[in-house]
């Protein structure tokens, strides 16, 4: 009996400690000066990449602003010297009507699906969307798609290929676009030559880090005008034609690679691949289910082993939260569904924890 409870214990415990793709969420009360702020905090471990998304909150529910790290929508992709995709703020998004993303509001709701190959994160604002993708076997690329009702006006993504330190005497930004190299520089912001039918661009750093860049994919057609700039990361901006309300792209990086011969291999052979395997995401499959039906499972066989009050508390939690999971499967209701699980995960370590402890 013993060995059949130790069984069952290391099956909950496995589960709780599973490299699985994860969303956590936690906030903490912040005082500035007398008001009292709220902070809320997401961290999103995808397959093989993070983002981290922060909201900071005055009384009144507006975002505040007065420190660097009050609002964050980074992304750890690829990162090399404390760059790649900007792991502060990797996008900025304006609609048409000149409401800014994540910038101008809240995040209204915040959704973190799981697929049997890929899992997806939804930000949700009351002016439009933001979807972020990573393929279980893919570990080089993100999807990203954006999607505003009132059309987009601008997309702008920030790179720092390479790293992301400032004063490095000689280092030049370099863009690769349509055959050419554009030095990306501050105080001056070109129009970047459109080229229909080129769908993706490198990024590296000449002087600094050459073996380190990363790549980028998008939908020219639906492209009016791109312009560029640099600070410290590239500001590389997207002007949609109009009527434009979903844009998508795909991101990506090399690692210590000749960067001359890299970018030539996707710029000239690799890019039509790429950009028909972001073609092909499919953003609205049925969502996967199945890791809550795992790890119940393994609770609810280690709850049978138990006696007396503990096993009768831990069998009326249970039969709660399995309820709600039912009801949202039902329903296919992702925001419940990740509420559920996230109850199941709390209740797999408390029961693993008084599992442990029966053992000593």
């Amino acid at each position: 009996m013993k060995r059949i409870f130790s069984i069952a214990l290391l099956s909950v415990l496995c589960g709780v400690y599973a490299k699985e793709p994860v969303i956590k969420y936690s906030e903490k009360t912040l005082d500035r000066k007398g008001v009292k702020l709220v902070r809320k905090m997401w961290d999103v471990d995808f397959h093989h990449s993070k983002l981290n998304f922060r909201n900071t909150l005055t009384p009144e529910g507006q975002l505040a602003k007065g420190a660097w790290d009050d609002l964050f929508l980074g992304l750890s992709h690829g990162t090399i010297n404390n760059g790649s995709w900007d792991g502060w703020n990797f996008i900025n998004i304006r609609s048409v009507k000149s409401k800014s993303l994540p910038e101008g509001e809240p995040v209204s709701k915040m959704d973190f699906v799981r697929f049997s190959d890929s899992s997806s994160l939804h930000l949700n604002w009351p002016s439009g969307q933001l979807r972020v993708l990573q393929q279980a076997n893919n570990s080089k690329w993100m999807y990203v798609k954006v999607v505003i009702p009132d059309g987009i006006r601008s997309v702008t993504l920030r790179v720092r290929p390479g790293g992301a330190h400032y004063n490095i005497k000689g280092r030049e930004r370099i863009i690769h676009y349509n055959g050419n190299e554009y030095n990306s520089v501050n105080g001056k912001r070109p129009v970047l030559p459109m080229a229909k039918g080129v769908d993706g661009m490198a990024f590296f750093s000449r002087n600094y880090n050459e073996k380190y860049g990363n790549f980028l994919i998008f939908e020219s057609n639906k492209v009016a005008k791109m312009d560029y700039h640099s600070e410290n990361p590239i500001y590389i901006t997207f002007y949609p034609a109009p009527g434009v309300k979903e844009m998508n792209f795909g991101l990506s990086y090399f690692s210590n690679e000749d960067a001359a011969d890299t970018i030539k291999r996707f710029l000239v052979e690799q890019l039509p691949t790429a950009k028909k395997a972001m073609d092909s995401i499919q953003w609205d499959k049925t969502p996967d289910f199945s890791e809550f039906k795992r790890n119940a499972a393994q609770v609810k066989t280690l709850i049978s082993s138990f006696t007396g009050e503990a096993k009768a508390k831990f069998e009326k939690e249970f039969a709660a939260i399995n309820k709600a999971y039912e009801i949202a499967n039902q329903k296919k209701d992702v925001s419940a569904y990740n509420d559920a699980l996230a109850k199941l995960r709390k209740l797999q370590q408390n029961v693993g924890t008084y599992a442990m402890n029966l053992l000593k």
